[in-house]
Parts: C-alpha cells; structure tokens; sequence
C-alpha cells in the first residue's frame, strides 16, 4: 500500500469517529457532512448573486457608453459627383462659386475624378458616405438635380452632414512620349466641404499645377530600386495626385 493511499485512508477513519459522512470515488472524498451540515467550499449567497448582477449591469452600461461615443465620433459625409463641362452642357456646380469657371474634359475624366475622391474618403474610417447608387438616386428625385438640392436631401434623410463637392476646372494633357515629355500633364480641381443642411462652404481649395517635382521622388525610386523607368502622368492619371492632396487637407477641416 502507499503512503498517499494509507493517509487518505486515515482521513476517512477519523471523520467517521468524529460523526462525518462522506462520498469517495474516483474524485476522492467529496459532499462531506459534520452532523448533517456540508462542509467545504462555501456556495454562493443571495448577496453574491446581487454583487454579480450589478457588476454585469455595470459592465453592460460601460459598453453601451463606449459604443454610443464611437457613434458619435463617425461623421456622415456624402461624395457629389465631380462637375464639368462639355459639348452637353456638363454636370454644372451650383456650390461652386461663380470663378470656377470649367474648361470643357468629359464624362469619363469627371467619373475618373469621383472614383479617386471615393478611393481617398475611403482611406478614413471615422467618415461614412452614402454609396453612389444613393446619391444619384437621390439626385433623380430632386427637381433641380443640382448639387445643392441633393444635398439637402440627403441631409434631411439622415444621410450626410457634409458634402464633397468637387469641380474638374481643366486637364492639360502631356505633350510628348511618357518618359520624355515636352510637357507634363496638368490638372486644375476644385474641392470643397460643405455644411449638407445649410449649404454653407466650409472649406474650398483649388489644385492648379503640373505634374513636376510631385513625383519626381516616387518615380525616381522606382527607377533605382525596382528597375522601371521613370513615367510621367496622363492627365486623368495626375488627376489622382490632385484628389489625394485635396481630400487631405479636407478631411482636417471636419473635427
């Protein structure tokens, strides 16, 4: 017999002299009773179990307080599609103000420009916008399917607070090969944020420059590091370097 057999043998012997019961099995002794009472860990009591309760509520409340201040903290911001001008007339901005003058690109330049401000909103997290589908939806249901009356809509809907209004002014396209041009690309953009419910400007810039010194450095490396040659912009192409150095000053003008 072992010594760790004997001693637990032992025990059992004097708890039953001194009038305890007991369970043994394959656990070991277990439900031990001093004349008819249990003994051992002690249960938990009614004030254990209202401790508990309020904590939990406690807890819940916490939670809900920190959900309710990251709500807040999201800030609803709806991307109009970019204006411009051609042969049809364009998409004309009446939140612009009257010096933007547009110099005739496309449809297609003016879609491009939108993608890349959704693209570099995107980049946000603290900012939601509605999707395109329901900002043109909206549009359509206005009777002037201005700008300025979508917005509204969708402010009244709940579904912005500010608004991304943007206006593609003029392309310069690149004269010459890509990586030899006699002139590089140029873009002129207008953006602006705009207070949905009031109409107001926030903040409005104008991007006016040609692609130069921008990429030089980016374009430089790839060359050295990754082996590819140095490649200058078309004009839809520079378009994105201007929406990016906008939306980054925008998005600053919101907190």
């Amino acid at each position: 017999m072992s010594m760790r057999h004997a001693i637990a043998i032992a025990a059992a012997a004097a708890l039953m002299i001194t009038g305890c019961t007991f369970d043994w099995g394959s656990g070991g002794i277990s439900d031990v009773k001093v004349a008819g009472r249990t003994v051992g860990t002690p249960t938990a009591t009614n004030a254990d179990n209202g401790e508990d309760a309020a904590a939990a509520a406690e807890k819940a409340k916490e939670k809900a307080k920190q959900e309710e201040k990251a709500k807040a903290s999201l800030r609803r911001i709806a991307i109009l599609p970019a204006a411009y001008n051609d042969a049809s007339g364009g998409r004309p901005c009446d939140l612009c103000p009257p010096d933007v003058k547009m110099k005739p690109t496309s449809l297609h330049s003016a879609r491009l420009a939108t993608g890349f401000v959704y693209e570099a909103i995107a980049r946000h997290p603290r900012l939601l916008f509605p999707t395109p589908e329901t900002v043109d939806r909206t549009t359509a249901q206005t009777t002037s399917h201005g700008m300025r009356e979508t917005g509204a809509k969708l402010a009244a809907a709940g579904q912005a607070d500010y608004l991304v209004v943007s206006a593609l002014i003029e392309l310069r396209e690149r004269v010459g090969s890509d990586d030899a041009p006699t002139s590089p690309a140029g873009v002129s953009l207008y953006v602006a944020l705009v207070n949905a419910h009031t109409g107001e400007t926030i903040w409005s810039d104008t991007f006016d420059r040609n692609e130069s010194y921008d990429n030089f450095v980016t374009r430089s490396y790839d060359k050295i590091a990754n082996d590819k040659p140095v490649r200058y912009s078309t004009a839809d192409g520079y378009t994105e370097h201007a929406v990016d150095k906008m939306i980054g000053k925008l998005v600053k003008k919101i907190d």
